[in-house]
């Protein structure tokens, strides 16, 4: 390389770093003049174009880079991320798998394609990178931290769990690792752990109202109701003016079924920030809405108008739109609200990726294979014994909720809520294509369970799980638990559906999203549920219609309450007035004495129904 060349490159290189790539581009295009096949050249003033949008011409001199020097490590990061930016995700995987290649114990080439897969929505794909980025620096806190972040999106929590430990293991004065590894504790039911991160990141950060808002919804779930008011209020105290904290402080009220108290927070949210599209949301579904209402709908029409909320926030508009025009007797309006919700919704959710039916069908068939009367027989050896575990179950928007209101009204009985638990463990003891269980695994799992539950609920008879996707754990958990008592909620299929399309979640499944995909996701549930009907016994499961708990109250209730095995007790029959917090869209709902109105809801939709149709016949 001649002086000039490397004269014009030094220069070259400070006018990038100073920020002025016009110079740059200028003394890059003379030193390719002077020396055409320099590839440190060429590199740079590829770069230059990337900074300035010039995706096309960058390309084509990193590619020319990269034909000079095939281990040319910066022309291959850099293209790596132009592909992605340019939508051609395949050839960027290509550049940086190149780029690890040439140095496969640098955990920064496996960060760089990682950080690119999660930049363009993919988290998933960037996990293996960045797994292995983490046994090269099993200390760096950024990769740490990106490899939970990426776990937890993709709700691979008990890994996710895992890893933000370890992020507050190696480096526990970062804040963040202590809410997120709380958070997660929240998810998990863990609310005596939730509280310690949370009281780790106070320490950290007095002032932090995130924090405080961690350990409010730690005392709401261990039913500390005084405690975690205490700490919403000091939440807001820090952040008058903080939007989230006013949102979560009306969510924990609506939690409790104080409904009207909660509606002035999520007014203040609505003040902060206009565009928060789920305080309309809670808003609107705090109660029937009437004619009174149409103010907040005007506006809520008006900010949808202006487009400029985000795609989730508009979605959770529709929902409230659809819910509001359904109390006021709107039918197509609200049908109409919904179908624009759920597209949003998948829209942010998804992108272009819909519900993996093949895969999913492929694990329930597995499941079926696997879990026969023979193999559940076959470990009555090694069983655990307990009575503890009362399990609800059915597709979601079934009534699970319902019920566990109900039982747990019961003195001896302990509501749980949700408990991802068996969903989490699955994949340490099912081996879903060998279509095998490892027996060890299983029952160690088994035992952690029932630690759960002891924790959840020490001294009750019974703890309920009602977390729905338990269906197609049965085989598992009577497998190494054949005392475990198990409710099954069945809903008219239409009712049912549309109650799952019509509702919003926090994060929803990806066949929540569509009719045609919950008709399938609706049929798959039934067809284990045979499965299960045709393996357990009676004295391990008990099948709940709705609509008769719904019709005929007393009853049914009397029925599961002597299945539980538990004496009988009033209160089970005044569900409304059981004060425990409810963590579930249902939370309106089981706050009021049971009603008929949800039975045959979908006769008013009846035009618009598309694909439910199909199941009115079944």
């Amino acid at each position: 390389m001649s002086i000039q060349v490397r004269d014009l490159l030094k220069n070259a290189q400070t006018a990038y770093s100073r920020g002025d790539l016009a110079s740059a581009e200028s003394l890059l295009a003379a030193a390719l003049q002077t020396s055409p096949n320099s590839v440190d050249a060429l590199v740079l003033l590829g770069i230059v174009h990337a900074r300035q949008s010039k995706a096309s011409s960058a390309i084509k001199l990193l590619q020319n880079a990269v034909r000079l020097d095939q281990r040319c490590y910066e022309a291959l990061v850099a293209l790596s991320t132009l592909h992605f930016a340019a939508g051609e995700p395949e050839q960027a995987i290509i550049y940086g798998e190149r780029a690890i290649a040439l140095n496969r114990t640098d955990p920064k080439s496996y960060h760089h394609l990682a950080r690119d897969l999660i930049a363009h929505s993919r988290p998933q794909d960037a996990i293996p990178y960045l797994r292995q980025a983490v046994k090269l620096a099993p200390a760096d806190a950024a990769l740490i931290q990106d490899l939970a972040s990426a776990l937890t999106e993709t709700a691979q929590l008990s890994e996710a769990m895992d890893v933000w430990k370890r992020l507050t293991r190696f480096h526990p004065a970062r804040i963040v690792g202590w809410l997120k590894l709380g958070s997660l504790y929240l998810a998990a039911k863990q609310f005596g752990e939730a509280l310690v991160c949370a009281k780790r990141a106070i320490a950290l950060d007095p002032s932090s109202a995130d924090a405080r808002m961690l350990a409010g919804l730690s005392h709401l779930g261990s039913d500390g109701a005084k405690e975690a008011e205490a700490e919403f209020e000091h939440a807001i105290k820090l952040g008058p003016n903080n939007m989230v904290a006013h949102s979560a402080y009306g969510l924990a009220l609506h939690e409790m079924g104080r409904f009207e108290e909660a509606r002035p927070y999520f007014e203040r949210a609505l003040e902060i920030c206009p565009t928060n599209g789920q305080a309309y949301y809670s808003l609107v579904r705090s109660r029937k809405a009437t004619p009174s209402d149409q103010p907040l709908l005007e506006k809520l029409k008006s900010v949808l108008e202006h487009r400029n909320a985000s795609i989730l926030d508009r979605s959770y508009m529709h929902y409230a739109l659809g819910k509001a025009y359904e109390d006021l007797g709107s039918n197509e309006l609200s049908m109409q609200s919904y179908d624009r919700a759920t597209s949003l919704a998948f829209e942010a959710w998804f992108g272009n990726r819909g519900a993996d039916r093949e895969r999913y069908a492929s694990i329930i068939q597995s499941t079926i294979d696997t879990c026969t009367c023979g193999v559940l027989a076959s470990h009555e050896r090694q069983k655990l014994c307990s009575e503890k575990p009362l399990i609800v179950v059915g597709m979601m928007r079934s009534g699970t909720t319902l019920v566990e209101q109900i039982l747990s009204s019961h003195p001896d009985v302990k509501g749980a809520g949700e408990l991802s638990y068996w969903n989490d463990q699955a994949a340490k003891f099912f081996d879903v294509q060998g279509r095998r269980i490892d027996d060890l695994l299983l029952m160690s799992r088994a035992q952690g369970y029932l630690d759960l539950l002891d924790q959840v609920g020490p001294g009750f008879q019974r703890v309920v799980d009602k977390y729905p996707h338990n269906y197609t754990m049965l085989g598992f958990i009577f497998a190494a638990i054949p005392t475990a008592r198990v409710i099954y909620v069945k809903r008219s299929a239409v009712d049912n559906c549309l109650s799952i399309y019509t509702t919003a979640y926090e994060r929803p499944p990806a066949f929540t999203l569509s009719k045609a995909d919950i008709v399938f996701g609706y049929r798959e549930h039934e067809r284990i549920m045979t499965h299960w009907k045709q393996t357990l016994t009676s004295s391990q499961l008990l099948q709940v219609n709705y609509e008769d708990l719904i019709q005929s109250s007393e009853g049914t209730i009397r029925q599961m309450i002597d299945f539980a095995g538990l004496a009988w007790d009033e209160a089970c029959l005044h569900p409304e007035r059981n004060e425990r917090s409810v963590n579930t869209p249902s939370v309106w709902q089981v706050r009021q004495p049971i009603y008929k109105s949800s039975v045959e809801r979908w006769r008013k939709f009846e035009p618009w129904l598309g694909e439910f149709g199909e199941l009115l016949d079944g």
